[in-house]
């Protein structure tokens, strides 16, 4: 099977508009071998839904090793993000108390004013960046706080960190400078964090470390290291992926003026634009998973021990799936079957409280500035080949 369009996600083309890209792999390739990165695609949502629920076929052991090479922040334990079921399960289990929904409601109070406060700092500007100038702090700082970290630590030090080793992924072909820049973010990380946790095992806090640490089933409690990982992934993915998946949900508000009008008039709309931007601008592109076997698929075979990248963004927008798909609508039945939070044991352990975040963030925005506008019509996204955000987006109060 042959596609008339080469797909390769390093090309700007493809990281400006990724989505014409998806519609033509599905149609006439949903299953093609990358040459330039030697791996696997898949874009339908079928298959991307077996690579989750197929962890004894798609095993999500590499997904860290494939990411970050050799700069894991926690080597000396598997990732609960690269861990199967069982040891998966009981970590996950551990993990998740610190993350009910009644953890979650106590942090809201303070998030609001969190928000407020980062709002204070731009509405009166005549113009600002909501991209850099107010949603990349949003998760920064909302994780700070509900870690129990810094602030100004977070304010200062998270963002690089993250930035850095969001270059991970192309450290075979950054220069020698770079990659000692993500040595040192790697290195600083794990020390803040080690002493953060060894802080809070003498002194408790209501923080997600003290309820790491405090997190017992069975009479298992989680060791120092898997700690660690559990708070460096939950930093990680905390403080990058909200931050675009905010802006992306102001973007398609102004894009779609019946959004706008939604959520000013009801601030509960703004539940349903947040759902509705995961599917069509999922923040992640892709799933990461090594086959365990041969693996035939829509007469190709994918070969044993291979990496596969399951183009979740592609799933979302799948005709087969979602009615005019490419179609903004925050009314749209079955947007839940979106994966953007992934799928079964896999699915976001910080979703409820990623979505919480999201969704005051830009309630707020909005109700604070009525007249919040962007400043250009058309918008420049981040040059990256697996997450989806805005590089910039400027806009008045």
């Amino acid at each position: 099977m042959t596609s008339a369009v080469a797909f390769n996600p390093l090309t700007p083309d493809y990281q400006q508009n990724p989505y014409d890209y998806y519609r033509t792999m599905r149609q006439e390739s949903p299953v093609y071998y990358i040459e330039p990165l030697n791996l696997w695609a898949l874009f339908r949502y079928d298959d991307v839904i077996t690579t989750v629920k197929r962890p004894d076929l798609f095993s999500s052991k590499d997904w860290i090793a494939n990411t970050l090479g050799e700069f894991d922040v926690v080597p000396e334990v598997p990732s609960l993000i690269s861990m199967d079921p069982p040891d998966h399960t009981r970590l996950r289990k551990l993990a998740n108390k610190a993350f009910l929904p009644g953890v979650i409601r106590k942090m809201e109070d303070g998030i609001r004013r969190l928000i407020s406060e980062l709002l204070d700092e731009v509405q009166d500007k005549d113009e600002f960046d909501f991209v850099n100038d107010f949603a990349a702090h949003v998760p920064v700082n909302v994780t700070a706080q509900i870690l129990g970290a810094d602030p100004e630590i977070a304010r200062n030090e998270f963002k690089r960190w993250t930035m850095d080793l969001l270059q991970a992924p192309n450290r075979t072909v950054l220069p020698q400078e770079d990659l000692d820049r993500i040595r040192t973010s790697v290195n600083e990380l794990r020390a803040y964090f080690t002493d953060l946790i060894a802080y809070r095992r003498k002194n408790p806090s209501n923080d997600l470390v003290s309820a790491l640490v405090e997190a017992e089933e069975d009479r298992q409690a989680l060791t120092s290291d898997e700690i660690l990982s559990l708070v460096f992934l939950l930093q990680f993915g905390g403080s990058e992926t909200p931050s675009h998946l905010i802006s992306s949900a102001l973007y398609e508000c102004f894009q779609n003026p019946e959004a706008l009008a939604a959520v000013k008039s009801d601030p509960a709309a703004t539940a349903k634009v947040i759902d509705e931007a995961f599917r069509h601008m999922s923040p992640v592109h892709f799933l990461s998973r090594t086959t365990t076997q041969d693996i035939e698929m829509h007469g190709i075979t994918i070969p044993a021990n291979s990496i596969v990248l399951s183009y979740i963004g592609s799933a979302n927008r799948d005709e087969t799936i979602f009615d005019d798909p490419d179609k903004f609508d925050i009314n749209r039945q079955g947007v839940s079957k979106h994966l953007a939070l992934g799928l079964g044991t896999h699915y976001c352990i910080g979703a409820l409280l990623g979505k919480m975040m999201c969704g005051t963030a830009l309630g707020a925005a909005l109700e604070r500035m009525p007249n919040l506008r962007p400043v250009h019509d058309t918008v420049e996204w981040m040059p990256s080949w697996w997450v989806r955000g805005l590089a910039k987006y400027p806009v008045r109060p």
